[in-house]
């Protein structure tokens, strides 16, 4: 028996790649959901550098978010599908599993890590009239 074989065993990592990517993507989200105000409070100045950083920074959020948003949504369409089906085609009883999942937003973009948007994960109708006031 060779005695390399006898360590590899002993010291294998437990997890797969793919389980490390799930969950350094859900530690990414999990931050940018607690740490979003903290950034657009620390950076109300308007130079070129934190714009750089602003507009980095919204690129690297975008990829976990808009990956669950997009996931939300397809879901959202096929939940709104069965209930469409279920309801005997009451469109109106579908729309509300559809509105909140198709709307809302995709991409996180420097207005919003500075706090002048918000950012809308669950999507209000654009047909609602409170929406628009």
């Amino acid at each position: 028996m060779n005695i390399m074989n006898i360590v590899r065993g002993h010291f294998r990592y437990p997890w797969s790649s793919s389980r490390v990517v799930q969950v350094f993507v859900l530690v990414l989200c999990l931050s940018l959901l607690t740490t979003g105000s903290v950034i657009a409070q620390e950076l109300k100045s308007s130079d070129p550098v934190s714009d750089a950083g602003l507009g980095i920074a919204s690129a690297l959020l975008t990829v976990p978010y808009a990956a669950a948003k997009i996931l939300y949504a397809a879901l959202g369409g096929v939940i709104g599908g069965f209930t469409w089906l279920l309801t005997g085609g009451d469109t109106e009883t579908a729309q509300t599993v559809w509105e909140p999942s198709f709307y809302g937003t995709y991409v996180i973009t420097p207005d919003h890590l500075r706090g002048k948007e918000p950012v809308r994960f669950f999507g209000e109708s654009p047909y609602d009239e409170s929406y628009l006031e």
